[in-house]
């Protein structure tokens, strides 16, 4: 089954490749808080959920599966993306 494009896939266990996921979900405008299931997630304007289904499986199972293998270093990578999001220079 495909899934929409706007999700990347997670192409491994590596850190690089956690760090890559965040990045391309930073570009795609799609960052989230990492402990909230996606189907929690909305549009605030509409209220509407912002993930598919579908979507929402694929993003659990990288969520999991990036916690299990990297444990707090989500957080911190996705912070990283959600200052540079707001404009934040990170050091």
């Amino acid at each position: 089954m495909q899934t929409s494009a706007r999700i990347p896939s997670l192409p491994g266990k590596s850190y690089f490749s956690m760090h890559r996921w965040f990045y391309k979900m930073y570009q795609a405008g799609l960052l989230y808080d990492p402990d909230e299931p996606a189907k929690n997630i909305v549009v605030i304007a509409t209220g509407l959920p912002t993930f598919t289904p579908e979507e929402c499986e694929v993003l659990d199972s990288a969520m999991d599966l990036m916690f299990q293998v990297h444990g707090d270093r989500v957080h911190e990578v996705c912070w990283h993306f959600t200052q540079k999001a707001m404009g934040i220079q990170s050091i």
